[in-house]
């Protein structure tokens, strides 16, 4: 029986993508704006990195990642780290027992549903869980969004990350 070898992400690349990430993401706040809402580039590698990696790893780039984030953009320190810890926890635990194969298909479907909990995750943190009723057509926006841009940039994530 054959097996399917898995090439390890190579470290310094994986490094050169979260700071594209967040590039991308400056970027992507005052230009890529649809109704006023954003991309959010980080969660889309978190997503993908958890997706084919997990492990502490991803928790650890997880948590960093979100702190980073929460640091530059003015954020409430810890609010993103423990929602991309979250979300990185969840994604392959999902994965595994629901036995998803990797795929384009069901990463992005794993983004939308990542985005979805980002955003009901920082509700939560902000003490503000009544706005959810209030902002679901911008959630569903925002996790489309993502979505739609994970399908753009899914093989070179892939290329790059993975060689």
């Amino acid at each position: 029986m054959n097996r399917v070898k898995k090439n390890p992400p190579h470290l310094p690349n994986i490094f050169l993508v979260l700071l594209l990430s967040f590039i991308l993401q400056w970027v992507g706040t005052k230009y890529l704006r649809i109704n006023k809402i954003a991309p959010d580039f980080i969660l889309i590698f978190i997503i993908f990195f958890s997706f084919h990696t997990g492990g502490l790893f991803a928790l650890s780039l997880s948590f960093g990642a979100g702190l980073l984030q929460n640091i530059l953009y003015h954020g409430l320190i810890g609010t993103n780290s423990f929602s991309f810890c979250l979300i990185s926890y969840l994604i392959p635990f999902l994965k595994n027992k629901l036995q998803i194969k990797e795929g384009l298909c069901p990463q992005a479907i794993f983004v939308f549903l990542g985005s979805v909990l980002y955003v009901i995750f920082s509700a939560i943190f902000y003490r503000t869980p009544w706005v959810l009723t209030l902002l679901i057509p911008k959630i569903i926006i925002f996790s489309i969004y993502n979505s739609l841009l994970f399908a753009l940039l899914f093989w070179g994530l892939k290329k790059t990350t993975y060689g």
